[in-house]
């Protein structure tokens, strides 16, 4: 089978990918199951699909490369199952439209521990645009108008996502040698042990109700959010410069929030909804700036 996405339609590819991302929290609102439940399926399912995929295309996994990376790869992997777990617990117990705010806080952090632990210079722009963020994190929170009172354990969990999302991204960051789909079979499959043994611990699983729609839809999640939807994205990037990939991320979060508002009706209120421009704002200015300066940079080398 060819690699479904090629230098002429990896634009395309990536921006159907980041569509399909930006659908999950709908989805997850009409899964009857527990959070951790509903990653064992996402996590199992996406990487056994994704390891059809990749042989498809005619493609293997690379032993040597796996094996050489193992260590950071398992940690990523963990990393990415914490996230998952803490993410679609904030689907539960918050506004689908809050949660996808408050995990997409990952760019500022990212910014914020980039200097501590990858021992990188970042501009005072970009560290001043990560505190903004901040600023937006106490807005959407409703801290500043409820003080306490809020869903503080659905926020905690929205922001522990961005948190493991982060530490999973400086992981990536430590990675050598080693292609897309290899790193990504691997971290799902190592996401989805850690979280079948959470669940193993913590779920009574006789008291589990598997209705017809949310079988189907943890399915749909394992097959398109996650094998199908990772196999487009890390596709696109091999043929994207980093700031066209950044920018187009963006899809993600906008339509997730823009379904959760039109069609779950949620409301977040005035100061919650600037909050969450802030948030995406902060990190979305800086994206266009770097682009901006890289198309100027291959302006003066043509």
């Amino acid at each position: 089978m060819k690699d479904i996405v090629n230098a002429g339609n990896a634009k395309v590819m990536m921006i159907i990918a980041m569509s399909i991302f930006g659908t999950i929290g709908l989805i997850t609102f009409y899964i009857d199951l527990p959070s951790s439940i509903i990653v064992v399926g996402r996590g199992t399912i996406g990487a056994a699909f994704m390891l059809v995929l990749i042989y498809a295309m005619g493609s293997r996994l690379s032993k040597d490369d796996i094996f050489s990376n193992l260590f950071t790869l398992i940690c990523s992997g963990i990393c990415l199952g914490l996230n998952w777990l803490f993410l679609f617990e904030a689907y539960k117990t918050i506004e689908i439209s809050l949660a996808i705010v408050l995990n997409y806080l990952t760019p500022a952090l990212t910014i914020l521990v980039t200097p501590v632990i990858l021992k990188q210079n970042v501009s005072f722009f970009k560290l001043g645009c990560a505190l903004l963020a901040l600023l937006g994190l106490a807005m959407v929170s409703g801290i500043l108008e409820n003080g306490m009172e809020g869903d503080m354990y659905g926020i905690f969990c929205g922001i522990m996502a961005a948190v493991f999302y982060t530490a999973m991204i400086m992981f990536n960051k430590k990675l050598k040698s080693i292609g897309s789909y290899d790193r990504t079979f691997v971290q799902l499959l190592s996401a989805s042990v850690l979280v079948v043994i959470y669940s193993l611990i913590t779920v009574d699983m006789a008291s589990l109700n598997f209705d017809t729609t949310s079988i189907v839809l943890v399915i749909l999640l394992g097959i398109v959010h996650t094998a199908i939807a990772f196999t487009l994205y890390f596709g696109s990037l091999a043929y994207m410069d980093a700031p066209d990939a950044a920018l187009l991320g963006y899809i993600e979060p906008i339509l997730g929030v823009m379904l959760s508002v039109v069609i779950l009706h949620e409301d977040m209120g005035v100061i919650g909804w600037i909050g969450a421009a802030i948030i995406l704002g902060s990190t979305f200015v800086p994206e266009i700036i770097e682009r901006m300066k890289s198309k100027n940079r291959n302006q003066e080398q043509s």
